[in-house]
């Protein structure tokens, strides 16, 4: 580790605040308002885009119809076919690259741009999220493997042009404490490296960083994403996007998937310690953007911009799920931040184009009220010419 990294570390380890809930909403208003006033990004390359997160399977006909909502951005996950293979000899695979290669033409003919996700890694158990006890965090090993998937992945799409919105370097970190400042347990310290891995193809490319969860050391209730973006290092150049997921509270946003069904927004919601949420919460837009006030202020910091890579709720729920979606949307058009829902045409349950009351309704609708929600924000984008 060198001293520069070292004490961006320091500086930022011990800055993480208390839990996001316990905010006085006279402090997170003022905040929102300071944030919000300074949603222009000097220097930063990223541009303002609403969107979508879609599977690496899209064909041609899935991006000409996600184009016809009216998103500008699919960033797009390979947790189905990892570009690198998560067995021994751990080899990069060609044929999700050249998938990658039509999907990047695909949507440059459709005026739509991307976000590459390679979504999951050797070392990670899980093809959709990370765990803080994962072999990824034991061994740098497998840190060194991130660093050349991402050389791979750079030296192949740097002249790509404006198509090629940023690449995302890793999805969900789940990290065993977020202080730790080296080693393979330490996620700034790995951001720093594939930073250093893309820019030496890609100078000026956005890059985009997630916030890590992790559990505290000083209580059970685990960091948010949205409170554990202050323990990231300042950004190392100026076309860093930070880019945290919205998922709380996960009774609510997960119900029918992996929690219980039958939980309303606005209303009383449990929480788990591992979200960082205390055992019950009564969820409303406020409470959304007290919960989202650790960003601001991180934005306002640093001038960065905010990407919210994945929100989404159950499709099924219908008018419950469509107004916490709004709500949170709302929240982040004030901020000035770019976001994608999960997901375009990936698994059902998300599916704004299925039945928003029938889970077992998989018939595909040219309408919805979730789509037409979706798309109503999609009207204020500005779309590239083709």
């Amino acid at each position: 580790m060198t001293l520069t990294r070292r004490r961006l570390l320091q500086v930022t380890s011990a800055a993480v605040g208390t839990a996001t809930l316990s905010i006085p909403a006279s402090t997170a208003h003022a905040v929102t308002e300071a944030a919000s006033a300074k949603a222009t990004f000097r220097r930063n390359a990223w541009s303002r885009m609403r969107g979508m997160t879609a599977p690496s399977s899209l064909t041609e006909a899935d991006i000409a119809a996600f184009a016809a909502t009216g998103g500008n951005l699919l960033r797009v996950g390979f947790s189905n076919r990892p570009l690198m293979r998560k067995e021994e000899p751990f080899d990069l695979d060609p044929g999700a690259f050249e998938q990658l290669d039509r999907i990047l033409d695909s949507c440059e003919r459709h005026g739509v741009r991307v976000v590459i996700d390679p979504h999951t890694f050797p070392g990670l158990r899980d093809d959709y999220t990370t765990f803080p006890d994962d072999e990824f965090w034991k061994d740098l090993r497998y840190h060194e493997l991130a660093m050349r998937l991402w050389d791979a992945v750079a030296s192949r799409y740097h002249d790509r042009g404006e198509v090629l919105a940023g690449y995302d370097l890793l999805n969900e970190p789940a990290v065993p404490d977020i202080h730790a400042e080296e080693g393979p347990a330490s996620w700034n310290a790995l951001v720093l490296d594939l930073v250093a891995t893309i820019r030496a193809h890609d100078p000026d490319r956005p890059i985009l960083v997630a916030s890590a969860i992790s559990p505290r050391r000083d209580s059970p209730l685990w960091y948010t994403r949205f409170e554990s973006v202050n323990a990231l290092p300042p950004p190392p150049d100026p076309n860093i996007v930070i880019t945290p997921h919205m998922y709380a509270p996960h009774a609510f946003t997960h119900q029918g998937v992996s929690y219980p069904e039958g939980v309303a927004y606005p209303g009383e919601v449990p929480g788990e310690a591992w979200e960082g949420l205390p055992a019950s919460v009564y969820w409303d837009s406020e409470t959304i953007r007290r919960y989202l006030a650790p960003a601001l202020e991180y934005q306002q910091t640093y001038q960065v911009p905010i990407f919210v890579g994945e929100f989404s709720a159950p499709r099924w729920i219908g008018d419950s799920g469509n107004r916490y979606l709004r709500d949170t949307i709302d929240w982040f058009e004030r901020f000035g931040w770019s976001w994608a829902y999960h997901a375009w045409r990936e698994w059902h349950g998300w599916d704004a184009e299925l039945s928003n009351t029938d889970k077992d309704d998989l018939t595909r609708y040219p309408t919805t009220p979730r789509l037409e929600l979706l798309k109503g924000y999609f009207r204020r984008n500005r779309r590239r010419p083709r």
